[in-house]
């Protein structure tokens, strides 16, 4: 298991679950549901391990929204139908959650290009 290995350097590890951008952009909902529960199950362990070594900080983001996905009311009003409202990326705001030494950095609303510039604020390393 690659979390528990220990670096004096620590280290930098990228989970993408780029497979949920290729379900919205297909308006496939069953795929999205698999693709986001795979997803899902990384940040679980990712959040696992940072409660665990208290110096890990988790960010999950998103580099765009895709498929203008709604959830509608489903016919026994106690379930919800998925409905996409394009097959292309949207101009939906796209948010950052996140867990860990440093987290405070990333609450509000901002551009996701200053994420990088948290980050490297986060490590104490200057820009």
């Amino acid at each position: 298991n690659f979390l528990q290995k220990r670096s004096e350097k620590g280290f930098f590890l990228m989970v993408e679950g780029s497979q949920i951008d290729w379900a919205c952009h297909a308006n496939d909902a069953t795929w999205l549901r698999a693709e986001m529960l795979d997803f899902d199950s990384a940040i679980k362990q990712a959040l696992e391990f940072a409660a665990s070594n208290g110096e890990t900080l988790v960010i999950v983001t998103g580099d765009h929204e895709c498929g203008g996905l709604a959830l509608t009311e489903g016919p026994d009003k106690k379930s919800f139908k998925p409905v996409f409202s394009c097959k292309l990326h949207t101009a939906a705001l796209v948010p950052v959650f996140a867990y860990g030494p440093q987290a405070e950095l990333f609450t509000g609303l901002y551009d996701n290009t200053e994420i990088y510039g948290k980050m490297r604020q986060a490590l104490g390393v200057q820009q």
